[in-house]
């Protein structure tokens, strides 16, 4: 198999690695560089820190299936690229994904050089180089297809350039709409049943994709999901002028409190299987985090929506016909009441009617089929 060594202007254009500069954000014009411009910057450029991500990868003599086995290399070896990237892609199947990508010259911390396939490394994205961001977006667009590819790094540019509140409005509303999409996709493309736990794919290329946001298994570990990180935005907003974006993530930091990252059961709700388990209400979390919602609304609506969608999810909680208590009648009730004195602006009529008629049920609870102190284990 042919490789270029000296990579035509089309290939150094993808991968960049004979242009590469130390601010790798920025993309050369390669047609104005001189070429000693390209050799001072290729001396002065750090190069590409990759890790190895599969058990006993092969480093070849040469690029392709074909070149001959110079070594194995474990899982985790770090690697150096040399500034050598074949000028063909394989598509080859790792862990239930295909790749399409290109073979990348490196050298081992022990000096050995040859040829890796690019999909079974993980490249440094915390101080990424232009090789690490050019095979980042090829491998999104060989998985998520160029339109959606697009739309990832339009997400990525508004997420590192956001500097006001509204900014991160636009940044949290865009992202929603991405992850519904993706996931969609992961689904589909990645079949986890088919795979044995040591195989699962490290996808931390679709959480640098998605910046804000990370990979989990979900549905007894079948399902690949995005959840959002909420410490990760709090340092977004934490870096924005105005306070609204740091309110609305204090908010869902609270409605995610066991560890600051979005999940299917809130902090108001106690999981006790897979797919259920039983309201928290009676130990005061519902009426914080609406107390937090109604203030946060007062100040501001930029966050209107979403803030509106938290607050009738603890409704539901509260009045929904199949839900079951943690806590005893009294501490439910003694919370209900609460939240009824606390003239919450952000509760709409239909709300208060709603919380009310509940309240008088908890009256006789058993009488009005309505389970209450699991944790004693006397529910019902």
């Amino acid at each position: 198999m042919k490789t270029h060594y000296l990579l035509p202007l089309f290939l150094l254009l993808l991968f960049a690695c004979k242009t590469e500069t130390p601010d790798s954000n920025n993309e050369s014009d390669l047609e104005n560089v001189s070429t000693e411009k390209i050799d001072k910057l290729n001396k002065q450029k750090k190069p590409t820190k990759m890790t190895v991500g599969l058990e006993s990868l092969r480093l070849r003599a040469s690029p392709g299936e074909d070149g001959k086995q110079v070594a194995y290399l474990d899982k985790g070896a770090i690697l150096y690229e040399t500034g050598e990237v074949s000028d063909f892609t394989t598509r080859i199947k790792l862990r239930g994904i295909w790749f399409d990508e290109p073979w990348i010259k490196v050298k081992t911390e022990d000096g050995t050089e040859g040829w890796v396939y690019g999909g079974a490394v993980v490249f440094d994205m915390e101080n990424p180089t232009m090789l690490a961001n050019k095979l980042l977006d090829l491998r999104l667009r060989s998985f998520f297809g160029n339109e959606l590819s697009e739309q990832m790094h339009s997400y990525r540019k508004l997420y590192n350039s956001a500097t006001t509140s509204k900014d991160f409005s636009k940044v949290f509303a865009m992202g929603q709409q991405l992850r519904d999409t993706l996931v969609t996709i992961l689904e589909k493309k990645i079949n986890v049943l088919e795979l044995d736990y040591e195989q699962l794919p490290d996808l931390f290329w679709v959480e640098e994709g998605l910046p804000g946001y990370e990979t989990a298994l979900v549905a007894e570990g079948t399902i690949y999901y995005l959840l959002q990180n909420f410490k990760k935005f709090k340092k977004l907003a934490h870096n924005t002028s105005g306070k609204e974006d740091d309110e609305f993530v204090e908010i869902n930091l609270k409605v995610h409190a066991s560890d600051s990252v979005e999940y299917f059961f809130p902090s108001w709700f106690l999981q006790t299987w897979d797919y259920g388990g039983h309201s928290l209400l009676g130990q005061g979390t519902h009426l914080d985090i609406l107390e937090t919602c109604d203030q946060a609304l007062k100040k501001s609506d930029l966050f209107l929506k979403d803030i509106v969608i938290i607050k009738d999810q603890i409704i539901s909680d509260i009045v929904g016909k199949h839900i079951t208590y943690w806590e005893n009648q009294e501490k439910i009730s003694s919370e209900l009441d609460s939240i009824l004195k606390a003239d919450l602006d952000i509760l709409t009529n239909d709300d208060l009617i709603a919380i009310k008629t509940r309240r008088n049920m908890f009256d006789n609870p058993k009488a009005n089929k309505i389970e209450v102190d699991h944790k004693s284990g006397m529910g019902g």
